[in-house]
C-alpha cells in the first residue's frame, strides 16, 4: 500500500529533529493516518517535515523496536498492525505489572510539585472529558501515566514503558468509546492518584486491576 496522499506532516521547528520525527510518525500510527500496509517514503517525510533523511530513519529505526514499523533491506518501511489479542495478552499484562510497582512505591518519592503536576494534568482531563474530545484526553491519560513512570522509578522501568506506551495510547483510543461518559476517566484518575498519595498497596492493586484491562 503506498503512503497516503491524504495525510500530510507539518514542518519542524527547533527542537530535535529525530524526536520530533519519531513523535510525529508514531502518533499518525496510533491514530491511524497512517494505517497497516501502508510504506512510508523517507524522503516524502522527511520533505514535509522540512528536514533531511537523517533523523527520519533514525526514526524508523526506533519504530522497528517498538513493532510499530518493519525496515525491509530492499523494499522500505512498512507500518505494521497493531494486534489487539497482542496487546490485550501481552502489553497490557506488561502495563499493569509496571504500574502497580511504580504506584506503590510513588508515596515515598513523589514530592508535592510533582503532585501539583499530575493534579493540573487530572483538571486538563476534566475539561477535554466534558468536550468530549477524545483524542486530547488519551495525550494527557498518557502524560499522566508516564510522568508517574518518569518521577517515581529509574531508567530501567522507564525504558519498559516507553516501549509499551503506543500500544497503550492505541487502546486507550479504542477503550474511550468503551466508557460510558468520558468524565469517568477523570474521575478514576483522581482516585488513583489520592490512592498513591495515602501508599495503600492493597487498594492500588486493586485499583489497577479494575481499570486497566
Amino acid at each position: 500500500m503506498l503512503m497516503n496522499q491524504t495525510f500530510a506532516f507539518q514542518k519542524v521547528h527547533k527542537r530535535s529533529l529525530k524526536s520530533y520525527a519519531y513523535e510525529s510518525i508514531k502518533q499518525a500510527i496510533i491514530r491511524g493516518d497512517l494505517e497497516p500496509g501502508e510504506y512510508l517514503r523517507e524522503a516524502d517525510i522527511a520533505a514535509q517535515m522540512g528536514m533531511n533523511r537523517a533523523p527520519v530513519r533514525e526514526a524508523f529505526r526506533q519504530l522497528d523496536q517498538e513493532g510499530m514499523t518493519y525496515s525491509h533491506p530492499y523494499r522500505g518501511t512498512v507500518v505494521l498492525e497493531i494486534s489487539p489479542q497482542e496487546t490485550e495478552e501481552v502489553f497490557v499484562p506488561t502495563r499493569r505489572i509496571l504500574e502497580n510497582y511504580v504506584a506503590k512505591h510513588a508515596a515515598s518519592v513523589l514530592t508535592e510539585d510533582d503532585y501539583h503536576e499530575l493534579e493540573k494534568i487530572i483538571s486538563q482531563m476534566d475539561i477535554a472529558g466534558r468536550e468530549e474530545n477524545l483524542d486530547q484526553l488519551t495525550d494527557l491519560d498518557m502524560q499522566f501515566h508516564s510522568y508517574l513512570i518518569e518521577h517515581a522509578s529509574g531508567p530501567s522501568i522507564v525504558a519498559l514503558w516507553n516501549n509499551i506506551n503506543a500500544r497503550i495510547h492505541s487502546r486507550l483510543l479504542y477503550q474511550g468509546i468503551r466508557h460510558g461518559s468520558l468524565e469517568e476517566v477523570t474521575i478514576d484518575h483522581r482516585e488513583y492518584l489520592e490512592l498513591i498519595r495515602k501508599g495503600n498497596p492493597e487498594a492500588i492493586e486493586r485499583h489497577l486491576t479494575t481499570h486497566i484491562y
